[in-house]
């Protein structure tokens, strides 16, 4: 499979670009950073953008933008055009093509006062990133195609009586829609990455602060890929969770000592003063249209132990 992986250069993008490199035809692209084998890409140029699709991909992979929560808190306007903005691009530009895109949202598209949360759950968002990504969403497949009872997700595709009105694909005589786009929202991520490691940088000063009041299901970085291409045959909007339930403290703490480094992971609560974003209190990401969930923290701990990649799901 040829497929355009944009972000290749971020924490979730290089680990997604390293595994799939081995099994595809993977055209990367970096941003500020310059990285040896990737293509430079500002999501803003809508120009250099529909230059590069047209290279000709079966996928596009978006795995770019402005994912910080306090950066996109702080700059709203950016979040927009770097997380919604591109996706309506991407989308005008393959339609007609068969070229297929798999979009990478989140899990605070949901405001965080629900136990779990399926793909059938109203979105909510209480911060500027959750709000990009629920304009992104709604960019790719459709308002309509993402809430509501009438909204399904087959063997193949997600089907309601309005989905996927943007993602120009045709019915098919029982009713699914062939071709269509995919967006797939993950939780926090963690775990090392070959490129960008941001998530074990936090463990590198004296002190890491860890909310204990923030509850996830939180997906070991290096089972994403499979578990990725388990699924992007399929369209409509997916979720991907972790099978373990634990605060942000819990998980700090666990990976600290698994790997004996050498930082105190202290103890906070409650979310910084405005402007600061608001973090949902409780995301916990399951799906009713397939079983995958990623590994518990003993099996991925013990992955990172010794170094080496979690298997396929």
């Amino acid at each position: 499979m040829r497929i355009l992986l944009l972000g290749a250069s971020g924490y979730v993008g290089g680990a997604l670009w390293s595994e799939w490199s081995a099994r595809h035809t993977v055209v990367g692209t970096c941003a500020s950073r310059p990285v040896p084998g990737l293509v430079p890409l500002d999501l803003r140029d809508q120009e250099a953008l529909r230059r590069l699709l047209d290279q000709g991909f079966d996928l596009v992979v978006h795995a770019a933008g402005l994912v910080d929560l306090s950066d996109a808190e702080r700059q709203p306007e950016l979040a927009r055009q770097l997380n919604a903005a591109s996706v309506a691009t991407l989308r005008d530009a393959v339609r007609g093509t068969g070229t297929r895109i798999l979009l990478l949202s989140t899990d605070n598209v949901f405001d965080g006062t629900a136990d779990t949360y399926t793909e059938g759950d109203e979105r909510a968002p209480v911060n500027a990133y959750g709000h990009s990504k629920r304009a992104a969403e709604d960019a790719l497949i459709g308002a309509d195609a993402l809430v509501g009872e009438d909204t399904l997700v087959g063997e193949d595709t997600l089907v309601g009586e309005d989905a996927f009105a943007g993602a120009d694909a045709p019915a098919g005589t029982d009713g699914r829609l062939v071709g269509g786009h995919l967006v797939v929202r993950i939780p926090l991520v963690y775990g090392r990455s070959p490129i960008a490691d941001r998530f074990m940088a936090r463990f590198d000063g004296p002190l890491t602060p860890a909310r204990t009041d923030l509850v996830c299901a939180p997906v070991y970085l290096p089972w994403l890929p499979g578990a990725l291409e388990e699924l992007w045959d399929r369209s409509g909007l997916l979720h991907l969770g972790g099978a373990q339930v634990v605060t942000r403290y819990e998980l700090m703490t666990r990976i600290r000592d698994a790997l004996a480094l050498p930082t105190e992971v202290v103890p906070v609560s409650g979310d910084d003063p405005l402007p600061a974003p608001r973090r949902p209190a409780r995301l916990v990401l399951r799906s009713v249209h397939h079983g995958l969930l990623g590994p518990g923290l003993d099996t991925a701990l013990g992955d990172m132990v010794r170094g080496g990649p979690a298997g396929r799901p």
